[in-house]
């Protein structure tokens, strides 16, 4: 193996060690290629640091952690393999003889919420910090208050030569070691195709580029292809296979939906006589280092993700990167020898764009960071010391679906809903589907974790370039008039109950890497689940699955507004994706298990729903809903309860006017014993001294009683045997002895009628 102790980080060994040894944080700044990555945890494990505790290092991906251990361990060397692992959501190769731990950053953040101040870490090291996730935001600011309760907690920013100073800054102008390494001349040619053209322009200039760098240079190293997502990169395989030259190339894409080995396979030589070409998104920009590239063609479009809050929605924007990411992007080419980046934008283009790219914390939704806010005791979300503090609309927006999905109080601590969802790793309103179907809709449990596993995994569904058709026709063999997550259902039990899911797999052109996540994520859920106390059941009925799923997506439920249209409280012009098996459907009622605005606003993973289906979840949303259809202004949703309508833990009980009384709140039994099975017991004054009656089959008992006085006597009651038609109110007894017969009946409850 080669000796990376003679890479430039490595060289600076004694310089790191010495700063860290005299300030609780350090920046590492140097370019990519040089070794920060691999050679921090080896530097730090060589000098004792792993005696003390664990030495915890982030990365930003998946793809990247699982490299960097492997790379690691046959680097060290160790006694016990397990001495260095990975660990990320849903899969932990961890033992108890690891020292040296390689993650995602949502896994310590995970972590985080159980041990604020890290004990058993030494040293944390945040790579790729200059990426400015807001995951990666949100640790900043969780490690610094770590920081003031450990002196001996030590932490490492390793950031590329991307404005390091605001790391400094942040962390009280803490020092930065800048390691300078070799840099080849990379020479810049601006060569941008007709706008007129677009997409095609684009594909069409990158043939011809690659086809010019074989024929101008007798020995062309290999070619780094920068484009904007995984379209793009099928688009222009299919034209390089389609070329003269195509028994030359080697062509290998590099995003992030795909498997480890496929992904692996980029780093590799190219076999002899042929040329690697390497067609990736931005992963490959600081992310990953592959040898031998002297050539980058930079199409200089990124996709990015912006959130409205407003709306709820987020919009996949194809647009310009930064000048700071395209050269990054320019530096590939010039790693170990002269190199060329050609740019398909002209020079003006790149001088007008903007030096850094907008952090993510400013274009996404915040509600899973506000969600972990709250559940380790921060209530003031604005008064967080974030690195870049995200303004008051995110903060607001957060703040609103979460109570919103009943997480969160008035004061914003977690509620008892809140303090379940989060013990889950996934999104609220994922989470949020889960604990309905925990306390709601037990008998659909099983389902909803299935279809909750495939909201949090990638799209499994394959079109691949010419098969198209054929793929769509197997995708519609497994529809269901009741929409996607009744298909997937169908989809997932024939994937398990096949006995080759490869197999399987290529016949239905699914992703089989994504359906093994989407097994691996429903047994993580399942064990999460079981911890809780819950038993798993299912087999209940499609329609208490949908409910459970749009008790999470309740901002997402839509009706139909003029032909293939819909819309929700928020937003119109609303269509059902092609990819959906209702896209030729027109039900009066959906649920969406997302809404992305792309070429147009797109409803994805889709079922219909029935009036009475919403009505179940929250009254009033059906009424605003039916607003809506007849063209008058929905109503605000209200967080609380109104005259219509008391909200308790999560669950919506009708109120309704009765003769002779005031308004009575009228309490299903089975909602009723979910609450009790909830230890629901303190209510607030003005639910809990409202006056109910409880429905259980065609009778009326505890009529007239508070809420507060049914919850606390429901519990001692069976239902099937405790109800009796009358009671000897009008008897008189004389003597003990007459009262006998009549004992059975003191615990019993009398229908009303």
């Amino acid at each position: 193996m080669k000796d990376y102790k003679t890479l430039p980080v490595y060289a600076e060994r004694a310089r790191i060690l010495e700063a860290l040894s005299q300030h609780q944080v350090i920046v590492v700044e140097s370019p990519t290629g040089s070794g920060k990555t691999t050679q921090l945890p080896v530097i730090l494990q060589e000098a004792g640091y792993t005696k003390n505790g664990m030495v915890g290092v982030t990365q930003p991906r998946r793809i990247a952690a699982v490299t960097v251990c492997d790379f690691i361990r046959k680097q060290i060397k160790p006694e016990n393999p397990d001495f260095i692992a990975y660990k990320m959501r849903f899969e932990d190769h961890t033992t108890p003889a690891t020292h040296l731990k390689i993650m995602t950053d949502g896994t310590l953040l995970q972590e985080i919420k159980n041990d604020t101040s890290l004990k058993q870490y030494s040293v944390i090291v945040v790579d790729e910090a200059h990426e400015r996730s807001l995951t990666i935001d949100f640790i900043l600011g969780l490690l610094k208050r770590a920081l003031e309760e450990r002196p001996d907690f030590r932490v490492i920013i390793s950031s590329a030569t991307i404005n390091a100073e605001v790391f400094s800054e942040y962390f009280n102008k803490c020092p930065i070691i800048r390691i300078e390494t070799p840099v080849y001349p990379v020479q810049v040619i601006y060569n941008p195709p007709p706008v007129e053209q677009g997409y095609e322009g684009i594909v069409m200039r990158i043939a011809d580029i690659v086809g010019r760098v074989m024929e101008n240079d007798k020995n062309p190293g290999d070619i780094l292809i920068f484009c904007s997502g995984e379209k793009l990169i099928k688009d222009t395989i299919f034209q390089l296979e389609n070329m003269p030259y195509r028994r030359r190339l080697q062509i290998m894409p590099l995003y992030g939906r795909l498997s480890k080995e496929e992904q692996e396979s980029v780093f590799p030589p190219a076999a002899k006589g042929k040329i690697k070409v390497v067609i990736a998104t931005n992963i490959a920009e600081t992310s990953v280092t592959i040898d031998g590239i002297t050539n980058v063609i930079d199409t200089g479009l990124a996709k990015t993700n912006f959130y409205n809050p407003r709306t709820s929605t987020s919009s996949l924007v194809e647009g310009p990167i930064s000048r700071a990411s395209a050269n990054q992007r320019k530096g590939r080419a010039g790693r170990t020898q002269p190199g060329t980046c050609y740019r398909l934008y002209s020079r003006d283009d790149f001088e007008a764009r903007p030096l850094y790219a907008k952090e993510e914390i400013y274009r996404t939704d915040l509600s899973e960071v506000v969600l972990r806010m709250a559940e380790i005791g921060i209530r003031n979300f604005e008064g967080f010391d974030f690195i870049s503090p995200p303004g008051q609309q995110g903060i607001h927006g957060a703040v609103d679906t979460l109570k919103e999905l009943l997480a969160l109080e008035q004061d914003n601590s977690l509620s008892e809903i809140g303090q379940y969802m989060a013990r889950f790793p996934l999104l609220p309103r994922h989470s949020r589907i889960i604990i309905a179907a925990m306390y709601q809709f037990p008998q659909v449990l099983d389902e909803v974790i299935i279809g909750t596993s495939f909201l949090t995994c990638p799209n499994p569904f394959l079109l691949p370039p010419g098969d198209e058709v054929a793929a769509r026709k197997a995708h519609q063999g497994f529809k269901d008039d009741r929409g996607d997550f009744v298909a997937y259902l169908r989809m997932f039990r024939s994937y398990l109950s096949s006995r080759d899911r490869n197999s399987f797999c290529e016949r239905n052109y699914l992703d089989p890497e994504v359906m093994n996540e989407i097994r691996n994520v429903r047994e993580q859920l399942a064990e999460i689940v079981g911890s809780i106390g819950v038993p798993i059941s299912g087999g209940g009925s499609m329609e208490d699955y949908i409910c459970a799923i749009a008790t999470g997506m309740i901002l997402f439920i839509c009706v139909r507004d003029g032909r293939n249209q819909y819309r929700n409280l928020t937003t119109d012009r609303i269509q059902i994706h092609p990819g959906s098996v209702l896209f030729r459907s027109n039900p009066r009622f959906i649920v969406a298990g997302e809404i992305v605005r792309t070429t147009r606003m797109w409803a994805r993973s889709v079922s219909s729903m029935e009036p009475d289906m919403i009505r179940l979840i929250r009254p009033q949303l059906l009424q605003q809903l039916q607003d809506i259809e007849k063209g008058r202004k929905p109503r605000t949703v209200q967080q609380q309860s109104s005259a219509n309508e008391v909200i308790i833990n999560g669950q919506s009980f009708e109120v309704k006017k009765v003769k002779g009384a005031k308004n009575l709140v009228r309490m299903p039994w089975d909602k009723v014993a979910t609450l009790v099975k909830e230890g629901v017991n303190k209510l607030p004054p003005e639910i809990a001294n409202r006056r109910a009656v409880v429905l259980f089959r065609n009778s009326e008992i505890f009529s007239r009683e508070k809420i507060s006085t049914i919850l606390a006597h429901a519990r001692f009651f069976d239902m099937n045997k405790d109800i009796v038609n009358s009671w000897p109110g009008k008897k008189q007894f004389t003597e003990p002895k007459e009262l006998i017969p009549y004992m059975p009946l003191v615990l019993k409850l009398t229908r009303s009628k």
